[in-house]
């Protein structure tokens, strides 16, 4: 186990000592293009897949969305389709302690390849925001700050990529790639992602 790549920061989301424990996002698409054996299996451009005449939808990059994002970008470039995941994990035996991880993974990886462990990356833990009791916890004032917390901590997270309009670099076997991001997919149980 590389020791190296699971140090994390740690950063104030609200004023309430709510923090977000995390990793630098453009580390962990990083290590995830370091991976020979992702990279094999990596898809860079869209593809028009036709099965018998018909078009034939596969992975994301046979969809039209992928088709009309990579035709919003210069043509030297590529997409890196992000897909964002978490789900409230319970941490001990009595179901007293969670944490809200959040990973990241790429649509560029073809399915049955980012189904493998590898092919996921953790990228930090939200802030669970916790209620003196049930009156507060209903309260249209604590759920605004549960939503607000939320939506802090992606912006946070996300920032570093989307900070250039013009893309960003990443080098993959010694070549320098121009991608420009976009989040293709988020999974999740966030009732704050709704809002």
């Amino acid at each position: 186990m590389n020791i190296s790549q699971l140090s994390y920061s740690k950063h104030c989301i609200l004023v309430h000592n709510n923090f977000i424990n995390y990793r630098p996002i453009k580390n962990c698409i990083e290590i995830l293009l370091s991976n020979s054996e992702i990279l094999q299996h990596f898809i860079f451009k869209y593809e028009n897949k036709k099965h018998q005449g018909e078009k034939s939808y596969a992975e994301q990059n046979s969809g039209n969305w992928w088709k009309y994002a990579e035709a919003s970008i210069p043509s030297s470039t590529c997409i890196l389709s992000l897909i964002l995941y978490s789900d409230a994990t319970t941490t001990d035996t009595l179901e007293k302690s969670s944490l809200h991880p959040i990973y990241i993974s790429l649509r560029n990886i073809s399915t049955w390849r980012r189904n493998k462990e590898d092919a996921k990356q953790l990228l930090g833990y939200f802030p669970i925001l916790f209620a003196k009791n049930e009156k507060e916890k209903t309260s249209p004032e604590f759920k605004k700050l549960v939503c607000e917390t939320f939506h802090k901590s992606l912006k946070f997270l996300l920032d570093p990529l989307f900070e250039n309009e013009n893309g960003i670099d990443y080098k993959i076997n010694n070549k320098i790639i121009w991608f420009f991001p976009k989040i293709s997919t988020i999974i999740g149980d966030w009732p704050e992602a709704c809002t």
